[in-house]
């Protein structure tokens, strides 16, 4: 091979390579809990997270006054559907989108777990959390 098809192939190759632009894959966070906090002075009746991406269900009869409902499962991937929530409480009925908060200090490498609280007038909030 004469030098001048060596330095052909050796620039084609590094084109190659500086033209290919390696993509990381992003992954999300893992949960494998829901827990449901009722810090209200009132039981929570017919408590329902829906995802209707999904067509998941979780739901909870009652929540006592400063009680919770946890449902522990399997780990799996954060994929961030959409979600509600609905309950009733003193006899009116509550439906609230969720919307989680994901702390930026979150450790990846570990499952986190989505934790809901429900305060008096409908006030609803939504984090991830890890112990």
């Amino acid at each position: 091979m004469n030098k001048l098809t060596v330095f052909i192939v050796l620039f084609t190759a590094m084109a190659i390579l500086i033209g290919c632009k390696v993509t990381p894959i992003k992954h999300n966070e893992t949960i494998n809990e829901l827990t449901i906090i009722n810090l209200t002075r009132s039981a929570l009746e017919e408590v329902k997270l829906r995802v209707p991406k999904t067509k998941s269900l979780v739901s909870c009869n009652v929540i006592l006054p400063r009680a919770e409902c946890s449902l522990g499962f399997g780990e799996l991937e954060n994929e961030r559907n959409p979600a509600t929530l609905s309950w009733i409480q003193k006899g009116q009925l509550y439906q609230r989108d969720i919307v989680t908060q994901i702390p930026d200090d979150l450790d990846k490498s570990k499952p986190a777990k989505v934790i809901i609280t429900i305060e008096d007038n409908g006030k609803m909030s939504s984090r991830l959390g890890q112990e």
